[in-house]
């Protein structure tokens, strides 16, 4: 079958609709994953989907592909991405595959897809799945797979609410961006304790007002003055599918998700001292002082769900966390990423600290850092872009210390950490577009390293300025 081989991604599978993923490649995509876990005698799989407009189809595309490789399937409908993974423990189930494109604009959907317990591939096993797809070598069963269905919202949500206990009625703004969440997350919050103030719930696979996610500065403006509207102690967003989330306090503030990594490791490691922390690349020198200063140890690792999640196993670490709102907590959980579940321990541990969310803030060390940037670059580009981007980092600041390739093998651009802050240039493993971050302790600084980061992206035609994948734009302007 002819397919746009760059859809097969890093650790996901995600492409434009209907252009690189229709019915028929999603057919063949599930007989090519059926056929992986043939090869390690995995038999059962669940199957979700979130609210985008071509959910329902390639689910059951999907489902199709998996029952003709003799896999049987749970079919658990619209789904948050942490429910496909929670129903994997609920039957004891290894196999799993979430139909979602997460952060990406409406017209994108792909695939998540388990390879255990709390484990997604990574890119060996996608390549494995893309050649199985291309050549169409397919396993061939006995007797085809058979399909139930299954409603876990309840067990899910009897799961979340045992493991915490919130002290406080706190008064929350939760804004879902008409994403999946907007289906279950505000009855949980409820059931917590919570009063809450729900905005844009209305399920809508369109995103009639812009891709839910929590790490586009403006969204999360709104957010703040709503908060600030309403008085409410925080604001929690969520992404498409729910597995990642953003919070701004009682005063409007945007906690960046690196801001909760600190928080959430210095709550860790005040019960497990001396323990692994993992986060990725483009968090803020704000997290290793914070995990140096509460005795903890912390690793830099790839960007990444499925990466972040092989290396919290590899090290057995307690916690690991990424910029863009995934939160793995390997303490009193399942160690795989849940926006409410992360949502809800922010607010455990407030309630037991008798803090609020901005005192919090303020104890932190204090850097000057943007958001994520995200600028489009073509999947051709991306690669070669960011190679002539670190070298050029390299010469520039020799003194720094850098974090790339041969530092963690398979690294996707190039860190360089200053005494002061740091600056990130990586390429994005979900998308054509390349992100961008950076940081200082001082506005002129900041402004120094802002502008030449500027100048030097405007060296090469090959980004896009003008980009639908284009997120936080105006933080270089």
């Amino acid at each position: 079958m002819k397919i746009n081989p760059y859809i097969f991604r890093n650790y996901d599978i995600r492409g434009l609709v209907p252009t690189d993923l229709n019915k028929t490649k999603v057919l063949a995509i599930a007989r090519a994953y059926g056929t992986f876990l043939q090869r390690r005698k995995v038999r059962q799989a669940v199957v979700g989907h979130d609210c985008r407009l071509s959910g329902k189809d390639f689910s059951k595309a999907f489902i199709k592909g998996l029952l003709e490789t003799g896999v049987d399937v749970i079919d658990i409908g619209l789904a948050m991405t942490q429910m496909v993974y929670f129903s994997q423990y609920r039957f004891q189930v290894n196999g799993a595959a979430m139909i979602t494109a997460s952060h990406n604009p409406h017209n994108f959907n792909g695939f998540k897809l388990g390879t255990d317990f709390s484990r997604t591939t990574v890119s060996d096993e996608v390549q494995e799945i893309r050649k199985t797809t291309l050549t169409g070598k397919y396993f061939r069963p006995e007797k085809k797979g058979k399909v139930v269905k299954k409603d876990v919202e309840k067990y899910y949500k009897r799961d979340l609410l045992k493991r915490i206990r919130i002290k406080k009625k706190f008064k929350i703004v939760v804004d879902t961006r008409h994403g999946t969440a907007g289906e279950f997350a505000v009855q949980i919050f409820k059931e917590a304790g919570c009063k809450v103030v729900g905005i844009n719930l209305k399920v809508d696979g369109s995103f009639p007002k812009g891709t839910p996610d929590p790490t586009d500065e403006r969204l999360m403006r709104e957010l703040g003055e709503r908060v600030l509207e309403e008085k409410a102690d925080l604001g929690i967003m969520f992404d498409g599918d729910g597995d990642r989330v953003g919070m701004v306090d009682e005063r409007g503030r945007i906690l960046w998700n690196d801001l909760l990594i600190a928080l959430f490791s210095q709550e860790i490691l005040e019960r497990f001292p001396g323990s692994k922390i993992i986060y990725n690349m483009l968090c803020s020198q704000v997290v290793s002082k914070v995990i140096k200063k509460m005795g903890g140890e912390g690793i830099m690792w790839l960007t990444g769900h499925s990466f972040i999640k092989d290396k919290i196993a590899e090290e057995e670490a307690v916690f690991g966390g990424e910029l863009s709102g995934h939160f793995f907590f390997n303490d009193n959980f399942y160690g795989y990423d849940d926006g409410v579940y992360a949502a809800l321990r922010v607010l455990e541990y407030l309630s037991q600290k008798k803090l609020s969310l901005s005192q919090i803030y303020d104890k932190l060390p204090k850097f000057i850092s943007s958001p994520e940037i995200k600028i489009g670059c073509s999947d051709r580009a991306k690669k070669r872009v960011i190679k002539k981007l670190g070298e050029k980092l390299k010469k520039d600041f020799p003194k720094a210390k850098i974090t790339d390739e041969n530092v963690i093998l398979g690294n996707d651009g190039v860190r360089v950490d200053f005494s002061d802050g740091m600056i990130v240039l990586r390429y994005s493993h979900n998308g054509p577009y390349l992100t961008i971050r950076f940081e200082a302790k001082k506005k002129e600084v900041y402004n120094r390293r802002k502008q030449y980061i500027k100048r030097a992206l405007k060296k090469h035609k090959e980004i896009k300025w003008e980009d639908e994948l284009g997120i936080n734009l105006d933080s270089l302007a």
